[in-house]
């Protein structure tokens, strides 16, 4: 499957990627990390994870990451932590000294991802001139 980006409007739907921009993001390395724990420890915890996401913005190929908090109360996942990696060496490196390994606070279940596909809004230029060409 072609990787591919969504400009509503488009005749079409989806577009390829433009090369410079499918190079990229073709290495970056996103891992996902549902948290499950009880609200009593989530305050220590998230004390914790911000001193640890501190530490890690000053690794090598550290993109960003966000921590996000369910609306859904009673949900399986309270906490959801998302971070960007230049690429995946560089995020195994990181954890030679993520203080985060091994916490008992919480269980965490982390994956590790690649972006295939993107939506971007569609500027109004783009819809009235009907611009269809690759991004």
């Amino acid at each position: 499957m072609t990787d591919q980006v969504a400009v509503p409007g488009a005749s079409g739907g989806a577009i390829p990627l433009a090369d410079n921009w499918r190079r990229q993001m073709e290495d970056r390395h996103v891992v996902i990390i549902p948290i499950e724990i009880d609200a009593e420890r989530e305050g220590s915890y998230l004390d914790a994870w911000q001193n640890a996401a501190e530490l890690m913005a000053t690794q090598p190929g550290f993109i960003r990451t966000y921590m996000f908090r369910t609306t859904v109360p009673g949900s399986r996942f309270p906490l959801v932590n998302v971070a960007e990696w230049e690429s995946a060496a560089h995020w195994e490196e990181a954890m030679n000294v993520c203080p985060m390994l091994g916490q008992g606070m919480a269980v965490t279940h982390a994956s590790n991802y690649r972006a295939i596909r993107t939506v971007l809004p569609a500027t109004r230029q783009q819809l009235n001139s009907g611009e269809t060409e690759t991004r």
